[in-house]
């Protein structure tokens, strides 16, 4: 357990986010409780107990995409204990990740957010809540984490933190500005954007909640559909308009020019041909 601390530390100083930590620190749980049935310390841990410990998570009909995000894990974990020279061989090197199939990102229609935000009206905090999610494509836990000295209506700005803690100034349009300065007129501005009925800050699964409440009032039941979505049909729908790749992976926070692109054949085929067209090697 020892080992696994000081790695969990190291996370901490890396700016990981609270949730991605208890992620990392969960699945090393898990697999320290496997060797611990088998009697093994860490530093003893062959690559066929990884093996093992990976087939078991099979048994237990763990879906690939879960299992590859443990072998990620403890992939990381044990390149950290290499790296620090506490074990002399990493026994995860070079293991394969399992495949995952990619699934189409889902989004909604126009039709189907013109629904919603008609319908979610009469619910003010529902209605920024959504509002934002829909036209800036901000996660939820960025939105949750959203105080209302973090806005500034006057500049049509939010600062958001991203993953990493890291923070972000991004643009809101003025529809969206007009109804947050009505929305937190005379609130401290240390007090949560989105707050419970305690004035508490609402949790992502409280709002995901909410969100999803009013997707069944708009009678929007499609299988996948999320409140993610709303961040799949932003980066659509900036596409649908021509806005550059360059201009979208800024906006949302992504890391990799990789994980915008994979819109482009839902905006637009044509999109997705020329960036083929455009290569060189």
């Amino acid at each position: 357990m020892g080992h696994i601390s000081q790695f969990i530390d190291y996370l901490k100083e890396r700016n990981l986010s609270p949730n991605t930590i208890k992620v990392y620190n969960d699945n090393l749980i898990e697999f320290w409780k496997f060797l611990g049935k088998r009697k093994l310390s860490i530093r003893a841990v062959k690559r066929e107990q990884v093996r093992s410990f990976l087939f078991s998570l099979s048994e237990k009909n763990n879906q690939p995409i879960t299992r590859r995000a443990k072998l990620t894990t403890i992939r990381s974990f044990f390149r950290y204990l290499e790296d620090e020279g506490l074990i002399e061989k990493n026994p995860t090197k070079n293991l394969p990740l399992p495949k995952v199939e990619i699934k189409e990102p889902m989004f909604l229609q126009k039709s189907e957010i013109k629904k919603l935000l008609q319908i979610v009206k009469k619910d003010k905090r529902a209605e920024v809540a959504i509002r934002i999610l829909v036209e800036t494509g901000i996660r939820l836990s960025e939105l949750t984490g959203i105080s209302i000295g973090d806005i500034d209506t006057a500049r049509k700005t939010i600062k958001i933190k991203r993953k990493g803690n890291i923070e972000q100034i991004v643009p809101i349009n003025s529809g969206i500005s007009k109804l947050i300065k009505s929305f937190v007129k005379n609130k401290n501005a240390d007090m949560p954007l989105i707050a419970n009925r305690m004035g508490k800050r609402m949790t992502q699964r409280r709002v995901a909640i909410m969100v999803h409440d009013y997707l069944k009032k708009a009678k929007i039941d499609r299988d996948g559909i999320s409140v993610h979505s709303f961040r799949h049909s932003f980066c659509v729908r900036m596409l649908e308009n021509k806005v550059n790749l360059k201009t979208i992976q800024l906006l949302c926070g992504h890391k990799s020019i990789s994980t915008t692109e994979r819109y482009l054949h839902i905006a637009n085929p044509e999109l997705r041909q020329s960036i083929k067209m455009a290569e060189v090697l």
